[in-house]
């Protein structure tokens, strides 16, 4: 995992989050492949953190995080930052 990835989740990272998980999902839906997102700001205990933020806000968080997971491979991948200790962890892949 590069310094890129903890660069790019720092700065998706909502305040107040001890961490911030981020996956992306391949599906057939309707005949049709389909990549879904997942972006989530945690608490210290693991407790999502509401996100609100405008669309353009989010999509300039997300936008980079897209990109390195399609530099990766195009299986699941669900990656998680402890941002205390900078700790980037692969969860899983498909």
């Amino acid at each position: 995992m590069s310094e890129a990835w903890i660069e790019a989740l720092t700065f998706a990272a909502l305040p107040g989050a001890a961490s911030v998980r981020f996956e992306r999902r391949n599906r057939i839906e309707d005949g049709t492949p389909t990549v879904n997102y997942t972006l989530q700001s945690r608490t210290e205990s693991g407790a999502v953190i509401g996100d609100d933020r405008d669309y353009d806000l989010l999509k300039a968080a997300m936008r980079p995080l897209e990109n390195l997971s399609e530099a990766e491979d195009h299986t699941d991948l669900i990656l998680e930052l402890d941002l205390k200790n900078k700790q980037l962890a692969r969860l899983g892949t498909g």
